[in-house]
């Protein structure tokens, strides 16, 4: 691990840190309907198509769109704690059964949407996938389910603080990422690295097989060595 990569890594997590500190209040009020449950499962639906979309910077584009559907499992589990455990009702609702539905899919889709991120290298992936997802939760306590951020003003102050400071870190293990891909030789690659191989064999044929002996008999077979 580079100096770059640990200054990049330890910015990330004092951002996160700071963000979460001032998002760390009382449990949350309220809690999603399954109307408003639907709703928030839509629009992350698409905001995570739109980000996996084909195009450029595919690793960091799907490591977003896994930190959101993962939050967005996260503060969609606390529905259906609450509603599984309220007395007033059947355990397995229709509320129950949809938004338990909904967590499971989005679990998943951040999983695989997590894998297929770390393609193009680790750092910077695994960086914005841990940021994402207490983001996308805090966002939802926020917004939906009447959760504060602690310290008034000056809260808000070190959540912007740490948020510049983790896109700081991301934009550091971004550019090495960058950097060791660019750099790559080409025979690092298993698939250069046969290929590379079988054109040493074939350049090398020639010479060999001017060595063997000679076969009575039997028909000539060129380019047996380059087809191993």
């Amino acid at each position: 691990v580079s100096a770059v990569e640990w200054r990049g890594t330890a910015l990330t997590l004092l951002g996160l840190g700071a963000v979460l500190v001032t998002a760390s209040g009382p449990a949350p009020s309220r809690v999603l309907s399954l109307p408003a449950a639907v709703a928030v499962a839509g629009t992350t639906a698409a905001l995570v198509g739109a980000l996996s979309w084909p195009g450029a910077r595919p690793g960091l584009r799907h490591a977003t769109a896994s930190g959101f559907a993962s939050g967005v499992a996260s503060a969609l589990t606390q529905t259906v704690t609450v509603a599984a455990t309220d007395r007033s009702g059947p355990v397995l609702s229709t509320e129950v059964i949809v938004v338990a539905l909904l967590v499971a899919a989005f679990a998943v889709g951040g999983l695989l949407l997590s894998q297929t991120a770390y393609r193009g290298g680790l750092g910077a992936p695994l960086a914005v996938v841990t940021l994402a997802n207490p983001v996308a939760a805090a966002l939802i306590g926020l917004t939906l389910l009447g959760q504060g951020l602690t310290g008034g003003a000056g809260g808000v102050l070190l959540a912007l603080a740490g948020a510049a400071l983790a896109a700081r870190g991301v934009v550091l293990l971004t550019r090495v990422t960058r950097a060791t891909v660019d750099g790559e030789e080409p025979h690092d690659h298993p698939v250069a690295a046969v290929l590379a191989l079988r054109a040493g064999a074939a350049a090398a044929e020639p010479a060999l097989r001017s060595q063997l002996p000679e076969q009575s008999g039997r028909p000539e077979q060129p380019g047996h060595l380059t087809a191993l």
